[in-house]
């Protein structure tokens, strides 16, 4: 394997990672998140008292096509502050991964199954197809609390489960909260760039990046 495929591959196989990586520089880079005009925050607060509304219907679809989720978080808590952003972050986060969900199951299953047969190995495809519906419950809060896998392969693989979507949405919750709460602290610090609280958000995020990583090469072994 060339040295570009193991870079591809390692980027596929450690999402949490490389999107915290992409989020921190999207986040960090006044042309993205805190410029003077043209950014998604900015499209978003020109609708004033609809802003939310319109953050729920972005955070909740965009997803969906593989735009990073941590970064409508942080615009969240940029936005609406830590709690009316975590509200409204959870909600969108359950909905995408919801509507992922039923998507493998009921409407693309051939299209997820040759999606996921590229991105899987034998060893993941196994620990996920091979093992009871209890079980698949707790390793979907322990990929969502330490994400291996990208967000799009969790959520269109449990929809080829035999789990029951009641299951797979309360572990799903369960695993998402920590997350989410990283990036709506670190939104909320996007004000004051520089700070020593700013400061503690990006080593939190680099952290628990550190750990996917780590974790994630131990699991595609």
């Amino acid at each position: 394997m060339s040295d570009s495929s193991k870079l591809i591959s390692l980027i596929e196989s450690l999402p949490f990672s490389f999107y915290s990586l992409i989020s921190l520089a999207l986040c960090y880079n006044k042309n993205i998140i805190l410029s003077e005009g043209g950014t998604m925050q900015d499209f978003i607060a020109q609708f004033g008292s609809f802003a939310p509304i319109v953050f729920l219907i972005l955070a909740s679809i965009l997803p969906i096509f593989l735009f990073p989720p941590g970064i409508f978080s942080a615009i969240g808590g940029y936005l609406f502050g830590f709690t009316h952003g975590f509200i409204l972050s959870i909600i969108s986060a359950l909905i995408y991964t919801s509507a992922m969900f039923f998507i493998a199951r009921y409407f693309a299953s051939d299209y997820v199954e040759k999606y996921l047969a590229k991105k899987l190995s034998k060893k993941q495809y196994d620990t996920i197809f091979g093992i009871s519906e209890n079980k698949l419950t707790i390793f979907l809060i322990i990929y969502r609390l330490i994400p291996v896998l990208p967000n799009s392969v969790i959520c269109y693989s449990y929809g080829l489960t035999r789990i029951s979507f009641k299951k797979y949405f309360i572990g799903n919750l369960i695993g998402l909260i920590p997350g989410k709460m990283i990036w709506l602290h670190f939104g909320t610090t996007l004000n004051n760039i520089g700070s020593m609280e700013f400061i503690y958000g990006i080593i939190i995020i680099l952290a628990f990046a550190f750990i996917s990583s780590t974790v994630a090469k131990r699991f595609n072994k």
